[in-house]
């Protein structure tokens, strides 16, 4: 008798398992960097059953792939960029619920979404690992893609010439005449106010937002040069925080850049704006994104504030 029991104990869980039917989705399994895509999860239940799903609200965190296939103790996000939406369908013997995230990624690599989880009449249940592969670009059949580091190119031997130099690094030029003639007006300045008063170095501060308005001087975006206006800008920034906290930022991408400044304690509104910013420069560079006027100069502005936010008070006349 009690083995009877058994048998009927373990086919009436097992007709109970069997009447969920758990899928999951995704719109592109490979993506670049920006790019929207659709995450979708679905539960068919019975009429009377009640699925209840707890959404995430900002981002859902990915393990990264490693070369050998291993998944990373690190993790991604990738960021939530329309609220989630869900909806019940309802058949003769049974009622689906659907529910979708619209996500975006910012950083490239292969990485596994971990399985979302649903409870269904007090009884958990859980989805299965959904695989991304995010680009810088679009993929080409037979060709690998890599990382873009911000870096010096070698140049190649061939003669040198001064009208070629010029045509390619004519921005550049301008910023520096820019930067030491403000330097040379600062230092003008301050030998007409006290000539005994013991010349005063130029700060970080100041060189640093001397180079941003520089750079929006130049109006490179008038030029059809605005991926070289994000790059400088991207550079200027990461180059000021590199001296500023002693870490090295000008090689690492913007969510490495975001857990260093958080490790150096900065405050959490301060960080999420500079990844913002290099996140608009990454969008210009990787996406082809085209911020109008209005978005570049804020972007500038913004990336003033954080100069001046972060940088030490400064006091005159102190002896």
């Amino acid at each position: 008798m009690m083995k009877q029991l058994t048998y009927l104990f373990v086919f009436l869980a097992s007709f109970q398992v069997a009447s969920q039917e758990l899928h999951q989705k995704v719109s592109e399994s490979q993506l670049v960097i920006g790019q929207p895509v659709v995450l979708t999860y679905s539960v068919l239940t019975a009429k009377e059953d009640t699925p209840f799903f707890k959404e995430k609200n900002d981002v859902i965190e990915a393990r990264s792939i490693t070369q050998t296939g291993d998944l990373s103790s690190e993790g991604i996000e990738f960021e939530i960029t329309h609220p989630f939406v869900d909806t019940f369908i309802f058949h003769a013997k049974s009622k689906e619920w659907i529910g979708e995230y619209t996500i975006t990624a910012w950083d490239s690599g292969l990485f596994v979404i971990p399985g979302a989880s649903v409870i269904i009449n007090d009884s958990t249940y859980h989805f299965e690992d959904i695989a991304l592969a995010c680009y810088l670009v679009d993929p080409i059949d037979g060709m690998d893609i890599y990382d873009i580091k911000e870096s010096f190119t070698e140049i190649p031997d061939k003669p040198f010439s001064i009208t070629e130099f010029l045509s390619d690094n004519w921005w550049w030029i301008l910023i520096i005449l820019f930067a030491m003639i403000a330097f040379i007006s600062y230092k003008r300045r301050n030998r007409e106010e006290d000539y005994e008063e013991e010349e005063k170095p130029i700060s970080l501060k100041e060189r640093t937002l001397i180079a941003i308005d520089a750079l929006e001087q130049a109006k490179l975006w008038e030029k059809d040069q605005l991926k070289e206006h994000f790059v400088e800008l991207s550079y200027i920034l990461r180059s000021y925080l590199t001296s500023r906290y002693a870490i090295s930022l000008l090689e690492k991408t913007t969510y490495e850049t975001k857990l260093l400044l958080t490790q150096k304690g900065l405050n959490p509104e301060t960080v999420d704006t500079i990844a913002r910013i290099l996140s608009e420069a990454d969008m210009v560079k990787f996406a082809k994104s085209k911020p109008d006027l209005i978005a570049i100069l804020r972007v500038s502005t913004l990336a003033k504030q954080i100069v001046a936010e972060t940088s030490p008070l400064e006091f005159d006349n102190v002896e």
